[in-house]
């Protein structure tokens, strides 16, 4: 089965997506090709990343700066992302990347694209040390496990747990390189998060932690999407989450989409 996570070999879905996708290819800093079809205006464009930023565009509609223009004026589109598209060439800069940014708010006000979701940080217990921060409390660590844990499960029970592991494990590879927290984190038979080397969670901040449960979170609906759609997969998160859903809101690394699920 092909995997059809952004962290995977490639995914596919809508402009809706776009975003979502950009945000985490950025955040993880991932290398790789999103290509744009929209069959409507005949435009293809292909946006070339290195370790999360845009580094290359090239289409049918002009040079880099004209392509990145014209999306603003999309509607509808294709898109699938690629990993590991080598692209040696770099002719991008600051100005593209805010070009690209200034698109994605545009579609986003248009109502044609969902923004992502930053984590919204809570109030926690401050330790003190050398440098004083906000570490992850016992009891949030829990909340966040279980709920890795149900997600898990509910990828499983979509495509079999044999493929979930090998998926789960993947997203988890790709986490490490941008949370150095998840390298201390492996992904057991049972779906539960394993820590492999304790020491290292003592050592991150917490907000570390909630971005990096946050990305994959995400990363696990978005799997799911293009094989029940989008929606149910939003539903399937809020049904295999159950009562500690709202927990997870709390901390921000869950959010409730209630424009989807009315839509």
């Amino acid at each position: 089965m092909q995997k059809t996570s952004p962290f995977g070999g490639s995914w596919q879905g809508s402009l809706r997506d776009l975003a979502n996708v950009v945000y985490h290819i950025k955040r993880l800093r991932i290398s790789g090709r999103l290509s744009l079809r929209n069959t409507e205006r005949l435009s293809v464009a292909h946006l070339y990343f290195r370790s999360g930023s845009l580094v290359h565009v090239v289409g049918n509609r002009g040079d880099a700066r004209t392509i990145l223009l014209e999306l603003r004026q999309w509607t509808r589109a294709f898109i699938r992302f690629d990993r590991n598209v080598p692209m040696e060439v770099v002719t991008l800069g600051a100005e593209h990347e805010q070009l690209l940014e200034e698109a994605l708010a545009y579609l986003h006000r248009c109502g044609l694209v969902v923004m992502p979701k930053i984590p919204r940080i809570i109030e926690g217990d401050i330790v003190a040390s050398s440098r004083v921060r906000q570490l992850i409390t016992p009891q949030e660590w829990q909340i966040l496990i279980e709920g890795t844990r149900r997600v898990s499960m509910a990828v499983a029970h979509l495509v079999g747990p044999r493929e979930a592991l090998s998926v789960l494990r993947d997203i988890l590879d790709d986490c490490s390189s941008a949370f150095p927290a998840f390298a201390s984190l492996k992904i057991a038979s049972s779906g539960y998060l394993q820590i492999m080397d304790s020491s290292q969670l003592d050592r991150l901040s917490r907000e570390d932690l909630l971005e990096g449960f946050t990305a994959l979170i995400a990363t696990c609906q978005y799997f799911c999407s293009p094989i029940i759609g989008e929606r149910e997969a939003h539903r399937l998160m809020i049904s295999a989450l159950r009562e500690i859903g709202p927990a997870l809101v709390q901390l921000g690394v869950f959010h409730v989409d209630n424009f989807l699920l009315r839509n």
